[in-house]
């Protein structure tokens, strides 16, 4: 018979040294200290007007290096000074580089002293690759605001898990902010005054009754714990690898785009059957764009919140859907690692303590 190779057995049936004749010396690091406890959390600095970004292609290549441009402007705007990464106008493939090239703009720019935040420009697809190049214990000792989202998921996660570092879960820097967006993004970076309740975008003008943004609850109840979460194409991919995270006792936020209710049942479903969502505190769902179905059938599709009411309600954890997050434009800023507090039958999120110090 054949033995199952588990996580926990893998080292111990492999040789340190076959293992370096395959993987990158960051990479082993990891292996080893997989089975580790939890590292204590760190929290950045908050950015000040004047300090420095630097600005990072960690996953796909942009199309015109222009956005690489209006990003730096975005960030100008926002009273802070600019670098780019000298590898960020790279193309192979569809990716902004080499993965050694992309982890190593990671890399470079938490180790600069003249740089206080980590923005990537945009996200897409590739970033799992860096992840065996990326140095982890240096990103632990020199703490920086780290933000992003979708594909962005992978080292928002990587990062709190293997530096303990908080990182927010938010608008790249090349996104359309109007004021609602700027106003959670400036202060999750920006302030060590917690954000308290997360508000819905405001109502269009004339309007008494929102429509597009109700939050729904899925089931009720009152919880207290630790926000994590990203994209569910993601989350889902993690699993089995070392970069698979704990969410018991957490709050878990999810959000994806472009995937057909047939997809994101099985995502769910996935993450349902693997245990992994059995100790989790809480739930609080998205916007799911462009998630509708795409092929008609003979049979109809079930809706996402049908989706989510016989994934999440047998739980009888605390769920809602509909919080302003993901790929819309309203998207509320969420920091990864700090203390929140869900109330389903109030519909609320509440950030309670800061991302920075």
């Amino acid at each position: 018979m054949i033995p199952t190779v588990t996580r926990r057995n893998f080292l111990s049936g492999i040789s340190v040294t076959a293992l370096a004749a395959i993987y990158p010396p960051q990479f082993i690091s990891i292996l080893e200290k997989q089975s580790q406890p939890p590292l204590p959390l760190i929290k950045p600095k908050k950015l000040n007007p004047g300090d420095t970004v630097g600005l990072i292609m960690p996953a796909t290549a942009v199309e015109d290096p222009e956005k690489i441009t209006i990003a730096r402007e975005i960030a100008e705007s926002m009273g802070f000074k600019v670098v780019v990464g000298k590898n960020a106008a790279k193309q192979y493939g569809y990716l902004a580089g080499s993965d050694q090239e992309r982890a190593e703009d990671i890399n470079e720019m938490f180790r600069r002293d003249d740089v206080q935040g980590v923005f990537p420009v945009q996200g897409g697809w590739g970033s799992m690759r860096v992840l065996p190049y990326v140095d982890f214990d240096m990103i632990r000792k020199n703490p920086k605001v780290f933000i992003g989202f979708s594909d962005i998921t992978t080292l928002l996660l990587a990062f709190y898990k293997f530096s303990g570092l908080v990182t927010l879960h938010g608008p790249i820097v090349s996104y359309s902010f109007n004021d609602y967006v700027r106003d959670y993004y400036l202060r999750s970076m920006t302030s060590t005054t917690p954000i308290g309740v997360l508000k819905q975008p405001p109502l269009p003008s004339g309007e008494k009754v929102n429509r597009d943004n109700r939050i729904i609850t899925v089931h009720g109840g009152k919880v207290s714990g630790e926000l994590i979460g990203g994209n569910l194409s993601l989350l889902v991919t993690t699993l089995g690898t070392p970069f698979e995270i704990d969410l018991k006792g957490k709050i878990v936020f999810i959000e994806d785009v472009r995937e057909e209710p047939y997809r994101i049942d099985r995502m769910l479903t996935h993450l349902y059957l693997s245990g992994t969502l059995n100790d989790a505190a809480g739930f609080v769902l998205g916007k799911f764009r462009d998630c509708d179905p795409k092929e008609p059938g003979y049979l109809a599709s079930l809706t996402l919140n049908e989706i989510f009411k016989t994934r999440f309600a047998p739980l009888g954890k605390p769920c809602i859907s509909g919080l302003s997050f993901g790929h819309i434009r309203d998207h509320i800023t969420l920091p990864i690692g700090v203390n929140a507090t869900l109330d389903a039958d109030a519909k609320t999120l509440s950030i309670d303590e800061s991302a920075v110090v």
